[in-house]
């Protein structure tokens, strides 16, 4: 027996078993697609496998994101910034597993897709499920990010999660910052901190003698990041080495990472130097570059030389992970370089 498809004014045969027809689009995961005459679809890929353990924040993000999510009644838009392999495409599709395993589908966006036609297809999908446009600011330009804002604006009556990962937000349309009604959320991965390294140490390092070293190494990093950490403990157990010989030839570098600086205190026997110093914020790796000060031992007195002093690793008497400060003795001097962490808003003060 012989069935018709209907498609707008056209008819094609077609046999029973390929009209496969379904209600709601199956838990899963989907790319969207375009054929030669311009029409848009949905293609289902491999679902994200299942991930066997979660450092961090991320399982708490998960379920923030979700619930806020299923008690809404209008779309919800996150965004999560951060570096490459800093844990935000992670917590993506972690949270595409979650709402799987509550039959809600999710739909990848791996192409600058846009304008009525695309709109109308996630809007013709009238279930709730998850979008998520990976790299946003790369994928999209400037005046294409503009056209997704009114995907975003929850005037549509479908319900979605818009889940935008990218690397750098200041290249996100300045219309979709301090906007929760366009993206409620917003998370800045800004690196592992040591309890993530010990936790994930303690796990997976096969010598746990290396966990201190290797939390100071970390350290030196402005963002030391997931995939740093899976590489060097991955490479230590490989060839059991200490992180320092690891990472001689691993691709993760301190010197290549951007925004190292320390402030700097000077202590002349034992007690602080209240005056101007020179560099009073000090850029470079601690452990191989050599720090140079220069001070004036009494400002008072115009006659006064101005003095300098080296200090190296060789003078390198402590050093605490956790706060990033480094402690250099030379002579009667000790020099204090303390991270400048990235400077984000704080409430603490409030």
């Amino acid at each position: 027996m012989a069935y018709f498809l209907k498609s707008g004014n056209t008819y094609k045969v077609t046999s029973k078993d390929a009209m496969d027809l379904h209600d709601a689009l199956p838990a899963g995961n989907y790319v969207v697609a375009k054929d030669m005459n311009g029409n848009f679809y949905l293609e289902q890929i491999d679902s994200f496998t299942p991930i066997k353990k979660i450092y961090g924040d991320c399982l708490k993000n998960t379920d923030r994101i979700v619930r806020t999510f299923q008690s809404r009644d209008s779309s919800t838009g996150v965004m999560l910034t951060g570096e490459k392999g800093s844990g935000k495409t992670l917590l993506a599709k972690n949270i595409s597993i979650k709402l799987a395993e509550a039959g809600v589908p999710t739909i990848v966006i791996n192409a600058p897709w846009h304008g009525d036609a695309f709109n109308k297809l996630l809007q013709d999908i009238d279930q709730p499920c998850a979008v998520v446009f990976d790299e946003f600011e790369k994928v999209y330009d400037r005046e294409q990010q503009e056209s997704i804002l009114t995907l975003l604006d929850g005037v549509f009556p479908s319900k979605k999660l818009f889940l935008l990962t990218c690397n750098d937000k200041y290249r996100v349309d300045q219309h979709m910052r301090n906007r929760p009604g366009r993206i409620f959320y917003m998370i800045d991965f800004c690196g592992l901190d040591s309890g993530f390294i010990r936790e994930y140490c303690e796990d997976n390092l096969d010598n746990k003698v290396h966990i201190d070293r290797l939390c100071t190494i970390a350290s030196l990093f402005n963002q030391f990041n997931f995939d740093m950490l899976k590489a060097l403990v991955e490479d230590m157990n490989r060839y059991n080495e200490g992180p320092q010989e690891t990472m001689r030839i691993l691709n993760a570098k301190p010197e290549f990472d951007s925004g190292a600086s320390y402030s700097v205190e000077l202590f002349v026997d034992g007690k602080k130097f209240d005056h101007e110093i020179h560099p009073e914020v000090w850029d470079g790796n601690p452990l191989q570059r050599v720090v140079e000060l220069g001070w004036d031992p009494d400002p008072n007195d115009n006659d006064s030389q101005w003095m300098s002093e080296k200090f190296n690793h060789e003078h390198l008497v402590t050093v605490d992970a956790k706060s990033g400060r480094f402690i250099f003795e030379n002579k009667n001097m000790t020099v204090a370089l303390t991270r400048v962490r990235q400077k984000t808003f704080s409430f603490d003060a409030f």
